[in-house]
C-alpha cells in the first residue's frame, strides 16, 4: 500500500489512540469506523465544519 500524493503522517499520543481504539471496539461504533484513521478523518473533518473552516 503505497503513500498517496499529499498524504503525511502524523504523530498522536499513545494515550489518545488507546480511547480511539475503544471508542471504536463499542457495539455501536464498531461498524460505523473501520479504523483509527478513518475515525480520526472522520472526526477532524466534523470538527472543521461545524468550526466553519470545511
Amino acid at each position: 500500500m503505497g503513500k498517496k500524493k499529499g498524504d503525511s503522517v502524523v504523530k498522536i499520543s499513545s494515550e489518545l489512540l488507546r480511547d480511539v481504539e475503544e471508542f471504536i471496539k463499542l457495539e455501536e461504533n464498531k461498524f460505523k469506523y473501520v479504523n483509527r484513521k478513518q475515525f480520526i478523518d472522520i472526526a477532524v473533518a466534523e470538527k472543521l465544519k461545524k468550526e466553519g473552516k470545511r
